[in-house]
């Protein structure tokens, strides 16, 4: 019965399930560690955002597979954009 699938938490797991990651702020991509079919872990290195003279290291969000990565290395990139979609 549907409603008890939503009140085993299922619900709740597939809203926690991150499917891409945006840039934090407008920066340059440095480096992309990753490419379609990885399949990543919680907090592993996605690529380096330069932004205001600082490298920042995006992490995966949680345990998952790349689909494909938007971001091109050398490219800048504008805040809220998406660098890395996940399936």
């Amino acid at each position: 019965e549907r409603g008890k699938a939503y009140s085993r938490g299922l619900l709740d797991k597939a809203v926690k399930k991150v499917r891409e990651i945006k840039a934090p702020m407008p920066g340059l991509v440095l480096n992309i560690m990753v490419k379609p079919g990885d399949v990543i872990k919680k907090n592993d290195p996605i690529l380096v955002l330069e932004a205001m003279k600082m490298e920042n290291l995006i992490k995966a969000p949680s345990d998952s597979i790349v689909s494909s990565v938007q971001a091109e290395q050398g490219k800048a990139v504008e805040k809220g954009q998406i660098l890395v979609c996940f399936e």
